[in-house]
């Protein structure tokens, strides 16, 4: 097994730590690595079910334009209302 020296942001280590906790009862770093572990295998078998377009894993963008800047208050209410 190798060792990878990365840098990852702070939320980010939350978030693994977070899980370790929950998956494996303690944010030792044996947990975190193991979380880590996971997570590169869950993406390396995502790739190879995947197999076209496997590295776009981007969210769909939509661009709507309207004419006078605004939607039309249905979709307006539809798209934020409050529940």
């Amino acid at each position: 097994m190798g060792n990878l020296d990365i840098e990852l942001d702070s939320h980010l280590v939350e978030g693994m730590k977070r899980l370790a906790e929950h998956h494996y009862g303690d944010s030792g770093d044996a947990s975190i690595g193991r979380v880590a572990e996971a997570a590169l295998a869950m993406r390396l078998l995502w790739l190879d079910l995947v197999k076209e377009g496997g590295n776009e894993i981007e969210e769909a963008v939509a661009s709507w334009e309207f004419p006078d800047g605004q939607p039309p208050a249905k979709i307006r209410d539809w798209l934020f209302r409050r529940r």
